[in-house]
This record gives structure tokens, sequence and C-alpha cells, in this order.
């Protein structure tokens, strides 16, 4: 009997670590009844994740992770249950990945006004075909010795408010869910915690304007979540109606101290979600 799933997995078609096949069977190995790759404002891992879960028994959910505008913190949307010829989220994802291709360049420069000796080419050497993102930034500075981990990346260079950062250009909260239900999945709250929430009411009243533009769950379950925050957005879920779903936002070696599959989220939880994605199965 298979007891617990993962709906927040990134490959190597974003900035993870493992390719999607081998997310699968690190999924199987760990006993999971589904797992859900969310990469990075592509679905371009999904064909080859859909076609190794075939011969085992993991459940798999295809999704994606796109970011939105908000007033506060930071919006993370996962898509799970998408399908991978949607017109509007195939639209939608252009969009966000010219986003990203106008914005790298700017940080780049960035980088090298403070003095640190990189370039396009090597970035894009190092994310080797995969959505270029931060976090390749990141890798490529340690890689130089200009840093001495990815953290210090960010804490130094790229992190927001931090002397390299520029911001990019997203799809409103309503855009974001529309693609997602374009595509014929649902919308998840990602991580709510890095909504920065500074009490209970205001992150009910935040969740509640996202309900309203579109969204039908919140991802409970994740491993930035303390216990108590865990409860906290468990009870609004049940008290606003809407869609439980968890996952540990894996990224292998990128982040090596979340595995796949923790935390653990019990698949009773998610029911609901995986019978309206039509995963009933699981």
């Amino acid at each position: 009997m298979r007891n617990f799933v993962d709906l927040h997995c990134h490959s190597t078609a974003s900035d993870g670590t493992y390719p999607p096949s081998e997310l699968i069977v690190l999924a199987e190995r760990r006993r999971l009844a589904a797992m859900a790759l969310t990469d990075h404002d592509t679905i371009a891992g999904l064909t080859e994740a859909a076609r190794a879960a075939e011969a085992l028994a993991v459940r798999f959910v295809p999704g994606v992770e796109i970011s939105a505008n908000v007033a506060h913190g930071m919006l993370h949307v996962l898509g799970l249950g998408v399908g991978i010829h949607s017109p509007g989220l195939a639209k939608a994802l252009e969009e966000l990945l010219g986003a990203r291709a106008q914005r790298n360049p700017k940080m780049i420069a960035k980088l090298q006004a403070l003095g640190l000796k990189i370039d396009m080419d090597e970035l894009l050497a190092m994310a080797g075909g995969a959505v270029v993102g931060r976090l390749h930034m990141a890798k490529l500075l340690q890689a130089k010795g200009l840093v001495p981990d990815v953290r210090a990346a960010f804490d130094r260079f790229l992190a927001k408010g931090k002397a390299a950062y520029v911001d990019k250009e997203r799809l409103s909260p309503a855009q974001a869910a529309q693609a997602i239900h374009d595509a014929g999945g649902v919308a998840i709250v990602a991580h709510p915690v890095t909504l920065e929430w500074d009490n209970r009411s205001a992150l009910e009243t935040a969740i509640r304007h996202l309900r309203h533009q579109g969204f039908d769950g919140i991802e409970v379950y994740h491993n930035l979540h303390s216990i108590q925050q865990t409860r906290t957005f468990l009870d609004l879920a049940k008290q606003l109606g809407m869609l439980v779903s968890g996952g540990s936002d894996f990224h292998g070696l990128n982040k090596d101290d979340v595995p796949i599959g923790f935390p653990r989220v019990p698949i009773k939880a998610v029911e609901t979600l995986l019978a309206r994605i039509g995963c009933s199965t699981c």
C-alpha cells in the first residue's frame, strides 16, 4: 500500500539536477503513490516523465510552476494535471520565458559591473539547455570561485534587493490561473509562506483574493512550512473550500537538504485534488 505523494518536483528542464525520467525512478524507489513534475515556466520534461512512469507503479501528475505578481512577498503558482497541448498555457509560458531572456543579460551586466568576470555564454553553458534562472548564475559564480557556495551568491548578489537583482515581468494571478485552467489543470498557491503575511487575518484576505481570481487550492505541505504553519494552511483550505496539495519542492543536488518525498504528504490529504485531475486510482 502506497500512502504518500510528492506533488512538487523539479528536473533538469528547469533548475533541478535529475532528468525527468530519473525523478520518476526516485519516486518509485520511495514507493510514492504519485509524483508531479512542476518545472519553472516549462513543460518540456513532461513527456519524458510520463513515458518513464508507464512501466512503474508510481502515478505521474503533469505540472508546471509559474510566477505571478503579488503586492507583498512572492507568489508562485503550481499547475497540476495540465495538458501539454494547450495553446493558452503555451502562450503564457512563452511570455514568461521571454521575460527571463530579457532579465538574464541585465543581471549578468550588473554582476560584471561589480567586477565579477562572467558572461552570458558561460551562463548558457552552465544551464545546459534548461530554462535559465538565478540558480544557474549562482552555480556559475561558485564554479568560478567567486563565491563559496550557492547560498552566498544569493545572499551577496542575486536575492531580491541585492546589487545584481533585476525583477522580471510576471503574469497576474488571474492570468496564471486561467492559463492553467485552459490546460485542464488546477491552480495551487505554492508554498504560501512566501506571501509574507503579517497575521492570520492578512493571510486569509490574501488567499480569499486569490480564490476569487481563480485559484483552486493551497500547497499546505512544503519543506519551508513549520508544523504550525501547516496547520494554519490546512485550516484555511478547509475554511475556504479549497483543495489541499503538498510536495517537497525537490531540486536534487541544487537543494541537497530537501529529499524527494519530504515532507510526507498523506495521499488521504490530497485525494480530492487527485480525483479532480483524474488521478483517483493513485
